[in-house]
């Protein structure tokens, strides 16, 4: 991908790129069109090579003109910074109207959010296509099928991909370079290309904790042909199609327990959802739409973040002066396995001495569901009466728990060194006024009216 590859231009031509996306006027009538800074990836030399070649990486810009209209490309040749090569300028045509949130005067593109002016995480990278059949075996019917599209070899291909995590939102088109494409245009450097199939997520990151269920977004926008579709998870170099569907035989091919596909022709919806999320659901999620010749895919990212239950034991610290005392900090139940802890003390009476002699941990234990679970340890120096009332606790950090962390405290008494708490005295008045209206409906009982002057003499 582009993103790793090093710019090669100054400073200064690359802040057209850092800004990714504008919204320009093209001109006082077209105040609707849309550019977007890109990147146009092949291999260098060529291809050809038993070995993969080196990338190259040009600048390239995407020009967006709102549904169901074209611009001319001397006017759109006026707006081209002079970094962009000759050729590599795309008016991209979108008839669907998938690109564009809206379909008014008003309306702006996708990818850019709910804000025009936040550009820093939007990627755009454009490559060459080649059409071709596919090989996988819930797709391999599609070809031969009716209305499958005769006029592939017509034109050049590309396929343009959009990412903007921030906003939400991701696309792939396959673009067809207008077969009217003619001499004006090839002078101008403008490529006006048509997106055939686009493929795109309002999902591209999702987290998730365990045993809930994640809706994951995928829809296309294409040709009314038949289309098949495939869902795989990679994670950790691993990778395994967990559901596909085959659009020739109108069933679905591939099913793991717990996915299933929205699968909705009208909408072009095809979503996954999975239940009963596990460990084991997390990766990236890709979703490929093929059509006869075709394929797009977008990738999705599921992250499964389980906070910890955080357990603080002993709850109740009373230790003897001059004895020693253990504190046990248990973290169960998180995930990711990355978490620490920290054990701290609030003492009445300023000491720069460390209450802890030593603090240690478990190893990490994974549990029958993927998460983890260990326990941390602190000893407390000899305790003496000074120290009464201080309080320990353990502070626990974890993606899960946000920037606050989570702290469990524990307070310490110290025995012998102070006398009854206000508790205790308000306890001890209500047991002192229970026992003698006990004892005063025992004389009454017992002796008759003959006693109440007792009564009345100890009221």
């Amino acid at each position: 991908m582009s993103a790793s590859l090093a710019p090669v231009w100054g400073k200064e031509p690359l802040l057209f790129f850092l800004l990714g996306v504008v919204l320009s006027t093209c001109s006082p009538l077209e105040p609707s069109m849309a550019k977007l800074g890109c990147w146009f990836v092949e291999e260098a030399g060529g291809s050809g090579s038993v070995m993969p070649s080196a990338l190259s990486q040009r600048r390239a810009m995407l020009l967006l003109p709102p549904p169901g209209r074209q611009m001319k490309e001397a006017l759109l040749q006026s707006e081209l910074p002079p970094e962009v090569e000759h050729g590599l300028a795309f008016q991209l045509l979108d008839p669907s109207g998938t690109l564009w949130n809206g379909k008014d005067s008003s309306a702006i593109p996708l990818w850019l959010g709910e804000d025009p002016s936040d550009t820093d995480s939007i990627s755009c990278e454009i490559n060459a296509y080649v059409p071709q059949e596919a090989h996988v075996p819930w797709a391999a019917g599609l070809v031969g099928q009716k209305d499958c599209p005769r006029s592939l070899e017509k034109g050049k291909w590309f396929i343009a991909t959009v990412q903007h995590s921030e906003a939400g939102y991701g696309v792939s088109s396959i673009l067809n370079e207008e077969a009217s494409w003619n001499q004006d245009a090839a002078a101008s450097g403008i490529t006006t290309a048509t997106a055939v199939l686009s493929v795109f997520t309002r999902t591209p990151q999702l987290q998730s904790r365990l045993g809930q269920d994640v809706l994951i977004d995928c829809g296309f926008s294409g040709p009314a042909v038949p289309f098949s579709v495939e869902w795989r998870l990679q994670f950790r170099g691993a990778g395994r199609v967990i559901l596909a569907y085959d659009g020739a035989a109108h069933r679905i091919s591939v099913a793991e327990e717990g996915a299933e596909l929205f699968l909705d022709p009208e909408s072009n919806n095809v979503s996954l959802r999975l239940t009963n999320i596990g460990v084991r659901h997390e990766g990236t999620y890709i979703c490929t739409v093929y059509l006869p010749h075709l394929h797009a895919q977008q990738a999705m990212e599921l992250k499964v973040v389980e906070p910890p239950m955080v357990t603080m034991r002993p709850t109740l610290l009373s230790v003897a002066p001059s004895a020693h005392a253990e504190l046990a900090c248990e973290i169960s139940s998180y995930y990711p396995p990355g978490v620490s802890v920290s054990w701290k003390c609030r003492s009445p009476i300023k000491s720069p001495q460390d209450p802890f002699l030593e603090t240690w941990e478990s190893g990490h234990r994974q549990l029958p569901d993927g998460s983890y679970s260990f326990t941390s340890f602190a000893r407390l120096e000899a305790v003496q009466p000074k120290d009464h009332g201080a309080s320990y606790s353990c502070h626990v950090a974890h993606v899960g728990l946000g920037e606050a962390g989570l702290k469990k405290t524990v307070k310490l008494s110290v025995a012998g060194s102070s006398g009854p708490s206000s508790e205790d005295a308000i306890g001890l008045f209500l047991l002192a006024f229970v026992l003698f209206g006990a004892l005063r409906v025992f004389f009454k009982h017992a002796f008759g009216g003959k006693d109440t002057a007792k009564l009345e003499k100890l009221e």
